[in-house]
């Protein structure tokens, strides 16, 4: 696969151009165009998390307080009970309640993105371009089950508002840079509205240097990214739209400290159509979506680094999505609210390492990564809330998903006598081979009751199973290697794994206070855990290869948060969340679990400038799995606690736009998150600690019209 010729870099910046022209035509013409009430308000700055309901946190990007976010997983960084693992400048990995990865359903404006690299450089946030969305809106847990089998952990929803909140032309431009790392952010946005529709484009470059951790030691993480989004959308009747989004991603050049390669091209186009409908066939909302991402990306050992290993490394690899869903809300009587859906999804994807002398012959196969796997789901659930009385509801729901996986080419030719192919890996470790389609059928429910206590309690209590299938890793991943404790490999043989939850919480609201907390525990029968060869019984060998396993598993813990609006501008506000997770057939840790942390903040707000500070703090986290010859080895060792103070401030410049600026970290101090990420490296498995940036001196400016 030859890398992309650089012609998204220059389309960034002749749009960018092109941008500033009409943003100057329009601001001057804007005047005689049609307004909704509200366009004449001063340009007030507002920052915070807007109030959900029980269990959600809704991030409105236009508030986000903080630096200019690598990625999408990065603007999540304040939303408790939510962690984040780094790898490099860009591509963390979101944790929620102590789960990742595929147990976290992500969508981007309603589709499903999975990314190509086997080792997750790129997961499914690295792709949502920060300054494209409107909002974040984060469930925790399950609360409900429209969004695809899974989710156990919980769903991240990135959506968008194509549609201009004003008649005529509008749009705006954001700019922002920092002291430690990011060169230069800067989006611009252009919009227009009118009959029979509107368009919006939105475009983006970004750029960063490796930063210095609080030791002032550099840290690999540069990388280059474009974005280019272009929506259009028609109108019918009054409320009704059809709306086409086409959208691509360029990431370039992108360092990762935390593997032994690094991402000279990450790549995605995404398309989506949608048509939302209101009061029509009987349902008073339908909604129909689909949608296609395809990723192509490329990883080595010599294009951004010298080539200090035997031998050059590449891996070309893809990852293509299908899907669709169709959703349709309606009521019975007065009080009882249906939703029911079906949805469909396919990803399909490849994934070669080759290996060579030198860096100009890197021809031959060293392992099938991903031997052209392919996992599809087709579901349908039905939803129903019923409004018992005043301040009291009840709601209940049912799933179905059937899921079937498959490999095309587990039986390629072995790379080499010493280097089996995927069947071989397979039967060596499990004593299984793939040779039929693996076929699932998964059922889930919820039940979640909210009640209202009195004039200042709220509380609710939640029940539900969840099923989540295995991804293509677990299942199909076949890094072959010669030293045995190099080898990463996939067990066909998976089950399911089901998870079946309770949480309950509840929310004080008296005054000038807000009290709120969750408990909740989860029970896993059949939990995917990435292990060690250590002939375990359901593994054959002990030589310390990296395998998958299904255990039973237990997941508990509390999220707390209190807010204070002291009076005269002040409010103060604290957050902790706390999470255990367990291998009960063991009696082991699960590696990679978030210690207790939280942040301790207080905010000003003047009206037309505000300032605050915020202290973010972790616990140390001693119950780790770091010894790959006992255990996973999926840790970096044990994590020492940590504290560090930002300070933020933000004002208005009235029709010149509005200025946020700050400082991060604001003593340099040297920590790292306990979360970290373990290499798809032939010649270096151990798990790396990757430091977090030291001092980060940050501004971004925003001006709209």
């Amino acid at each position: 696969m030859q890398p992309s010729p650089p012609s998204s870099r220059t389309l960034v910046a002749s749009s960018l151009a092109a941008f500033l022209s009409a943003g100057a035509l329009s601001a001057s013409t804007a005047s005689g165009a049609e307004t909704t009430p509200g366009d004449d308000l001063p340009n007030i700055i507002v920052i915070g998390v807007r109030e959900a309901p029980l269990g959600q946190d809704v991030l409105d990007l236009d508030q986000e307080n903080g630096a200019p976010a690598a990625d999408g997983a990065e603007l999540l960084r304040s939303v408790n009970g939510l962690s984040l693992g780094r790898f490099g400048g860009r591509g963390l990995e979101p944790t929620l309640r102590g789960q990742s990865q595929s147990r976290i359903n992500v969508l981007l404006d309603g589709a499903y993105l999975h990314g190509g690299c086997p080792n997750r450089m790129d997961p499914p946030t690295s792709f949502a371009s920060v300054n494209t969305y409107e909002r974040i809106v984060v469930l925790k847990g399950v609360q409900t089950l429209r969004y695809g089998g899974g989710g156990s952990g919980g769903t991240l929803l990135f959506e968008r508002e194509n549609e201009p909140g004003k008649a005529g032309f509008s749009g705006g431009l954001r700019a922002g840079t920092t002291s430690n790392g990011l060169e230069r952010d800067i989006a611009a946005e252009l919009a227009w509205s009118g009959e029979p529709g509107y368009l919006r484009l939105n475009i983006e470059d970004r750029s960063a240097d490796n930063y210095e951790d609080g030791g002032g030691d550099e840290v690999r993480s540069a990388y280059a990214e474009d974005s280019i989004y272009l929506a259009g959308g028609l109108r019918f009747r009054d409320q009704d739209r059809l709306e086409l989004a086409l959208e691509r991603t360029e990431t370039t050049d992108a360092l990762f400290p935390g593997a032994g390669m690094d991402a000279p091209e990450d790549t995605s186009d995404q398309v989506r159509l949608r048509y939302r409908a209101y009061d029509l066939a009987g349902l008073d909302e339908l909604s129909v979506e689909l949608y296609r991402t395809d990723v192509e990306h490329l990883m080595d050992n010599y294009s951004n680094r010298p080539l200090t290993m035997p031998m050059a490394l590449r891996v070309p690899s893809r990852s293509d999505t299908t899907g669709a869903r169709i959703v349709g809300e309606f009521t019975t009587g007065s009080d009882v609210e249906w939703t029911v859906g079906l949805d469909y999804q396919r990803n399909e994807r490849s994934a070669t390492r080759f290996m060579g002398p030198t860096t100009d012959n890197v021809q031959m196969v060293q392992s099938y990564l991903w031997p052209d796997a392919s996992l599809e789901q087709a579901g349908a659930f039905a939803e129903v809330r019923w409004a018992l009385s005043a301040g009291r509801s009840l709601k209940a729901g049912l799933r179905y998903d059937r899921v079937s996986a498959d490999a095309d080419a587990v039986d390629a030719d072995p790379p080499s006598p010493m280097l089996p192919g995927p069947n071989g890996l397979y039967a060596q470790y499990y004593g299984v081979t793939h040779d039929d389609e693996i076929n699932e059928n998964n059922w889930g429910g919820l039940l979640r009751f909210e009640q209202r206590v009195g004039e200042h309690w709220t509380g609710f209590a939640g029940l539900s199973q969840t099923v989540r299938t295995a991804d293509a890793s677990e299942r199909f991943l076949a890094a072959a290697n010669p030293n045995p404790m190099m080898r990463w490999v996939g067990n066909p043989g998976l089950d399911p794994e089901t998870h079946r939850q309770a949480d309950a919480g509840l929310v004080f609201q008296a005054g000038d206070h807000r009290l709120d907390g969750v408990v909740y525990y989860d029970d896993v029968s059949d939990y995917i855990l990435r292990d060690r060869a250590h002939g375990q019984g359901d593994v054959l060998q002990d030589d310390n290869a990296s395998v998958y396993r299904n255990v039973d598993a237990t997941l508990y813990g509390v999220e707390g948060s209190w807010t204070w609006a002291v009076g005269g501008g002040w409010e103060a506000s604290a957050s902790l969340a706390w999470v255990r997770a367990e291998n009960t057939s063991e009696n082991r840790d699960i590696a990679q679990t978030p210690p207790l942390n939280g942040s301790v903040n207080l905010d000003y707000d003047a009206s037309r400038w505000r300032a605050g500070a915020s202290l973010r703090w972790a616990a140390e986290q001693d119950r780790v799995e770091a010894n790959p010859m006992v255990n996973s080895g999926l840790d970096a060792g044990e994590t020492p606690n940590w504290a560090v103070l930002d300070l933020y401030a933000s004002m208005s410049l009235g029709s010149f736009g509005d200025l946020r600026a700050g400082v991060d970290n604001l003593f340099d101090r040297r920590y790292a998150e306990h979360l970290n990420r373990s290499n798809l490296d032939p010649f270096n498995p151990e798990a790396i600690r990757v430091n977090e940036p030291g001092r980060v001196l940050w501004a971004r400016y925003e001006y709209r019209f």
